[in-house]
């Protein structure tokens, strides 16, 4: 799946520029309970902002509290090091870069360098759910060694009786290297059947 297909788009999101005040950026964040915001100006992208940044910031150059928020601009408090992938690159990757960095969006970035949107852990816990098709069909995760023609097997096991697979996700059990636990839901009527069938072909059921 492309990042295009999951992406928060520009329109939509609540932007502050690296010109603001700290002031104004804590107020956005604050009033639409917001953890950290992107730093915009016109189509190209800066960086994120977040209310502990400013917390950290503010307590570090004025210890005495005689400066004002309203002293400082975003350009001296935001986060330069997010992580940016294209609108055409796959969702795996942008992915990767939210579990690896300490951040709360990667920016989504064309090949010209306009900004077009964020994404972010929910999409990707939404789009992870929809993968695993919570509340569609009956679930069915069987244990299965890491040999060639297993997903075939199964697979054909279930066309074979009247089972339908709405969704398919192979999970690698880390503590394990020779097996793998397949998730799947399923549409049916005879799901019990297909239990039998997956059992007596070898399968463990989970």
């Amino acid at each position: 799946m492309f990042v295009t297909n999951l992406m928060l788009l520009k329109e939509k999101l609540v932007t502050v520029s690296p010109k603001d005040s700290i002031e104004k950026a804590l107020k956005v964040i604050e009033e639409n309970k917001f953890l950290s915001v992107p730093v915009v100006e016109d189509d190209k992208f800066y960086g994120a902002i977040s209310k502990s940044d400013i917390y950290e910031f503010y307590y570090d150059k004025c210890p005495d509290k005689k400066c004002l928020l309203s002293d400082f601009k975003v350009e001296n408090v935001m986060r330069t090091n997010i992580q940016k992938v294209t609108p055409l690159d796959q969702v795996e990757q942008a992915s990767h870069f939210l579990e690896t960095n300490n951040i709360a969006f990667v920016a989504v970035v064309d090949n010209q360098g306009k900004f077009k949107g964020i994404v972010t852990h929910h999409a990707i816990f939404h789009e992870f759910t929809e993968l695993f098709g919570l509340n569609k069909g009956r679930r069915l995760a069987v244990i299965a060694y890491d040999i060639p023609g297993q997903v075939s097997k199964l697979t054909k096991i279930i066309s074979e009786n009247e089972g339908d697979i709405l969704s398919f996700v192979v999970v690698d059990p880390k503590s394990v290297t020779d097996v793998k636990e397949i998730v799947m839901r399923i549409r049916t009527d005879n799901f019990d059947g297909i239990l039998a069938k997956v059992r007596e072909a070898g399968f463990k059921i989970q």
